[in-house]
């Protein structure tokens, strides 16, 4: 807000003006770039408990509880 205040008083603040415009553009684009990096790794993470979950009870490789007790 300052420095647009300062490009309606005089013009030649116009190029800091701009070239704050492209940084905080690259910083929006960057956090949203990370926020659906983070959703598809969560979304992954989740599709993998899933199978886990999924598998353990017939899996000799699973946790001790749900092995019967012939695979020991």
């Amino acid at each position: 807000m300052k420095v647009s205040k300062l490009v309606v008083q005089d013009a030649a603040f116009t190029p800091i003006f701009e070239r704050l415009e492209a940084e905080l553009a690259a910083a929006v684009k960057e956090e949203t770039r990370l926020t659906q990096v983070q959703r598809r790794a969560h979304a992954l993470l989740g599709q993998k408990a899933i199978r886990a979950t999924s598998s353990a009870t017939c899996s000799s490789d699973a946790p001790l509880p749900y092995r019967s007790r012939s695979s020991r």
